[in-house]
């Protein structure tokens, strides 16, 4: 299926991981002959996942980003203009979800800290590419988000408000940008099978009674939300905006406790 988007230009933001979401999507896109722009505040690891899309043939873009701070996102969107291109797909996949407490016992800084870089750097990055993509009839924006912003989470206020937050910001986006060839969607992901799962960070026992109350007996594997996130941002999905697809192996539709498949 021709997705209309070879040559584009594209973000993707929180690149760093090789076994993460934002590098599996940044990979996806130049597979598709997209032209990409990744950032981090991991400037080796994005380093990395460029000199790997420039193997495959396409002009590739790493930059050390603080998306908590607008400036940056504002110096950063001028270089990849002059580098690449105006830019014509974001994808918003930065965040954090390590900021563990309580609402009464989280530290005012540690809160705002989050919500910082989960939520206002999308608002900056959203910001800065709108006016080109709307000047040029032509943009995708993909916000990655997650159930919790939906749920609520025990023990994570901070990562579920700014996840619910990103969500209703991309309907406001996609209300605003619907008559400008400009999309905007979110994907509220459940589990996913990244670094954090794979490398010992959490304990095997613990890892695995979480993979048996999922519905499909396993967590989701980055390329498969790779392949949700290039449909959105492709030429294909020119009328779906203000989504927000729960992408969970309907985990969030298992209200009676685990489910084995059988």
């Amino acid at each position: 299926m021709d997705l209309g988007i070879k040559d584009k230009v594209a973000v993707v933001t929180g690149c760093a991981s090789r076994q993460g979401v934002g590098w599996a999507i940044a990979y996806a896109l130049a597979q598709e002959g997209v032209n990409v722009a990744v950032t981090d505040i991991d400037f080796e690891g994005v380093q990395l996942l460029t000199q790997e899309m420039k193997g495959m043939g396409r002009k590739a873009v790493a930059l050390k980003v603080d998306q908590r701070i607008y400036g940056e996102v504002k110096q950063a969107v001028a270089k990849i203009n002059q580098e690449l291109g105006l830019i014509d797909i974001l994808v918003n996949n930065a965040a954090i979800t390590s900021n563990l407490s309580t609402t009464k016992k989280m530290p005012v800084a540690a809160w705002e800290n989050e919500i910082s870089i989960n939520l206002n750097g999308s608002f900056y990055w959203t910001r800065e590419v709108l006016p080109s993509m709307i000047q040029k009839k032509w943009g995708r924006i993909v916000n990655i988000s997650s159930t919790a912003g939906i749920t609520g989470m025990v023990g994570q206020p901070s990562y579920a408000a700014s996840k619910g937050g990103l969500v209703a910001f991309t309907k406001v986006v996609a209300m605003e940008t619907a008559k400008n060839g400009v999309t905007c969607n979110a994907i509220s992901l459940g589990m996913v099978s990244t670094r954090v799962y794979k490398t010992g960070q959490f304990n095997a026992e613990v890892v695995e009674r979480l993979r048996e109350g999922l519905p499909m007996g396993r967590m989701a594997e980055p390329s498969e939300v790779a392949d949700l996130a290039i449909f959105l941002a492709s030429d294909r999905a020119r009328y779906m905006s203000g989504a927000n697809i729960v992408f969970d192996g309907c985990s969030s539709l298992n209200t009676h406790g685990s489910v084995k498949p059988s």
